[in-house]
């Protein structure tokens, strides 16, 4: 840990701050995000039914249901099991990409924001499914309604860079 005072001019950054993108770098990971956004919302509509067949199980049958020798249990411990394993892989996708800097806020709408630096301030870069590109950003609390349009300078690379960066110019 260094003993360096911090330099005035670097931002305030959360605790063990994610990686901050510039928007070309951003839109190039959108190639994969994307596809595995579908993937995502079939994976969750999947979670969905299956929640719902156990909860219609559960008012058929009751506390029988949980019956080593009930009719269904093999079904039920089926399900639960598919159920686990699906649950753990969403998870699991969407922690993946918070440690990246990558937050998926809507899921059915495709929305997804991208951790980012401008004139010193941590914000998201915001980006749609139905969009070609990222177009927006918006403070941390400011939300979807808070967008706001980048400049295309900033749309080129002209964000902060990462201070945390070495190759970028940043603290050593």
């Amino acid at each position: 840990m260094s003993s360096d005072p911090p330099r005035e001019d670097a931002p305030d950054l959360p605790l063990a701050a994610p990686h901050f993108w510039q928007v070309p770098e951003a839109e190039r990971e959108l190639d994969r995000v994307s596809p595995r956004l579908m993937v995502l919302r079939e994976q969750v509509a999947r979670l969905a039914q299956i929640q719902e067949e156990r909860e219609r199980m559960a008012r058929l049958w009751g506390k029988e249901v949980d019956a080593v020798d009930h009719p269904d249990a093999a079904r039920i411990r089926r399900l639960e099991r598919e159920w686990q394993t699906l649950y753990r892989t969403v998870e699991s996708d969407l922690e993946r990409w918070r440690d990246r800097g990558i937050e998926v806020k809507d899921l059915n709408a495709g929305l997804v924001d991208f951790y980012a630096l401008r004139k010193g301030e941590v914000i998201l870069l915001c980006w749609k499914s139905d969009e070609d590109g990222i177009h927006h950003w918006h403070p941390l609390n400011g939300g979807f309604r808070g967008r706001r349009r980048l400049t295309d300078a900033e749309r080129e690379g002209g964000l902060d860079p990462d201070p945390r960066d070495r190759s970028a110019g940043g603290p050593p």
